[in-house]
């Protein structure tokens, strides 16, 4: 029965046995390959070839031979053609990994054939097996030619020796099922593979698993593996780069802010160039570039947040007291949805708006409170109540637009105004004892509601420091949690002027509990989907306080526009021809892909 192993695919690089030519043809009747492992994780390498080149092509003059990995020594390696010995070896100029053969004198003419032998030493080809830690693994595939180049079949043979200490029956195949196991006459044992009618063309990939008694192995771990198959998978790589491009694409124009298509351009360029240069920097792209974009993106909500102009805060300037509402949450630097949101509520509360839609929120500026600033604001006090001044941009921009959805206002200028008030009433104070001066008043007046028991007492508390308690950032929670247990709290205030409010659940429903669409319904679900709906109409870029974050590359892109130009307006006509230089016929066999 077939075993699976997980083991490290050894795959020796494609060599071929023909010059720098495309008229090179020949075919390879036989082959074989024999491999004797060593004690220190080495293998022994040892090919015989039989070339026969054929009629009318250019002779086999130097021999491409693919190598497991570049960890070679040239000094171990012999090559003879016809029992004749040759000894000009280099590393290849036409394969990535391997040594080329010069045949010199040697060389198979047309219409010749000659048996080539080739052997070596190859160190760290044994690895561990990683489903059997007493067993050792080896795999390896001949070599082999480009299909333009060999006619014919050929049969392969591939024997590999097992140790001294292995038994046939312990030894175990992968991938590809042994032909046999034998014994040989002086004792020694192997496993064998072989085709009797196949192309010399491709891989023939085959591995063995054997106890490792006392034989070193090289240790290879889930991710070396990974690595390996990383590795040896150009057409993975080339596919997985155009995701990276993308994703790159959207990061760098995200940071930038849709800038710098230039600097991107020349960015795609390099990566484009190192991703074919480096498996490593491709495989890492990645990895990089996702914690990368988490703290720019922290960093651009961070920047988005912050819409406090510069602060002159003293540290020793003690607290800032007496902030309405709204203006303490400027300080907190709270959403401006939210503040927006209390704005509204605060004017809604005291009478100088009243409520003409639910959702979206609407609000209309009622008769006695139209006019001027300072009629509005003397038709305020005989009422018993206070217009702050920047209360008054919001109510002209109600007065003007009444029954119109908040949402749907332009109220850049009157937020602008309210965050520059407030930052110039802290100027001389300390910001940060200011912020915990508030903070400490939302908790107590939190504390305080909680510990009502009696409703009316509760409402009653709640309805005066309600702009307050909306400071917590929590409140809604608390609210949510009233509302389950059967304390549906509305403020009077938020009906509509035609007397129709929020919707009020009854107190108790199936089973003693509210649903969930109770609690929406609350004023706290009311509230929070408010202050959502609102925040969409204000960004601080737009009111000229905040910074997108990120980088402006805007600068080079004109930069290299006005370059370009230049280069486009001082050029002339040229002559000249062009031609591929190609030294010899190096380059059609490079192209080729099938080496010599």
């Amino acid at each position: 029965m077939k075993l699976r192993f997980v083991t490290v695919i050894i795959l020796a690089l494609i060599a071929s046995p023909v010059a720098l030519a495309q008229d090179y043809s020949f075919s390879v009747p036989r082959m074989m390959l024999g491999v004797t492992p060593n004690k220190d994780a080495s293998v022994d390498l040892r090919y015989t070839v039989e070339f026969s080149c054929n009629q009318g092509a250019h002779a086999i003059d130097i021999v491409d031979v693919g190598l497991p990995h570049s960890d070679y020594d040239i000094g171990n390696m012999m090559a003879s053609v016809n029992d004749h010995q040759v000894y000009d070896i280099r590393t290849s100029t036409e394969i990535d990994i391997g040594v080329e053969v010069h045949l010199g004198d040697y060389a198979i003419q047309p219409g010749e054939s000659a048996t080539f032998i080739f052997t070596c030493t190859m160190p760290n080809l044994i690895f561990q097996d990683t489903t059997r830690k007493d067993y050792a693994s080896l795999q390896i595939t001949p070599t082999w030619w480009g299909s333009q180049y060999v006619t014919g079949t050929t049969e392969l043979g591939i024997v590999i020796d097992l140790p001294e200490s292995v038994e046939l029956d312990e030894a175990l195949y992968q991938k590809e099922a042994f032909a046999e196991k034998i014994t040989l006459d002086d004792g020694s044992k192997a496993v064998v593979w072989y085709w009797d009618d196949t192309r010399a063309d491709g891989p023939h990939l085959v591995g063995v698993s054997f106890p490792k008694h006392d034989y070193r192995v090289v240790r290879m771990t889930k991710l070396m593996l990974l690595w390996k198959w990383w590795k040896e998978n150009p057409v993975l790589r080339f596919m997985w780069a155009p995701v990276l491009f993308v994703l790159l694409g959207i990061f760098f124009f995200r940071l930038t802010n849709g800038t710098g298509i230039s600097v991107f351009i020349f960015l795609l360029g390099f990566s484009a160039i190192a991703f074919a240069i480096s498996p490593f920097l491709e495989a890492i792209a990645l990895p990089v570039l996702i914690p990368v974009w988490w703290i720019a993106e922290r960093s651009r909500t961070a920047a988005r947040r912050s819409y406090l102009p510069p602060i002159a805060s003293v540290e020793a300037g003690g607290i800032k007291r007496g902030l309405t509402v709204p203006e303490a949450a400027v300080i907190m630097e709270l959403p401006l949805g939210k503040v927006l949101t209390l704005v509204v509520f605060g004017l809604m509360k005291k009478g100088l708006v009243r409520q003409t839609q639910e959702d979206p929120l609407a609000v209309e500026v009622p008769e006695e409170y139209h006019g001027s600033r300072s009629e509005r604001q003397r038709a305020a006090r005989e009422n018993g109540t206070v217009i702050h001044a920047y209360e008054q941009p919001f109510l002209d921009a109600f007065e003007e637009n009444p029954g119109t959805p908040i949402a749907e206002l332009n109220l850049q200028e009157p937020m602008k105004g309210l965050i520059e008030k407030a930052a110039d009433r802290m100027s001389g104070f300390n910001l940060k004892e200011t912020r915990d001066y508030y903070e400490s008043i939302v908790y107590g007046a939190w504390t305080e509601a909680k510990a009502i028991g009696e409703l009316d007492a509760r409402t009653e508390f709640v309805d005066d420091n309600l702009l307050w308690l909306m400071l917590a950032p929590d409140y809604d929670d608390t609210f949510a949690t009233w509302h389950r247990s059967g304390y549906h709290y509305r403020p009077t205030w938020s009906q509509p002027s035609g007397g129709v409010g929020l919707p009020v659940p009854a107190t108790v429903t199936t089973g003693g509990r509210t649903t969930t669409g109770d609690v929406a319904a609350s004023f706290a679900g009311w509230a929070e989907n408010t202050a959502g709906n609102l925040a969409g109409t204000l960004d601080p870029v737009s009111l000229g306080l905040g910074d997108r974050g990120g980088l402006n590359l805007s600068g080079v892109d004109k930069v290299t526009l006005d370059v370009l130009e230049s280069m486009a307006e001082s050029s002339g006509s040229g002559g000249g021809g062009g031609g591929c230089a190609c030294a010899g016929c190096a380059c059609a066999c490079a192209c080729a892909g099938g080496g010599r």
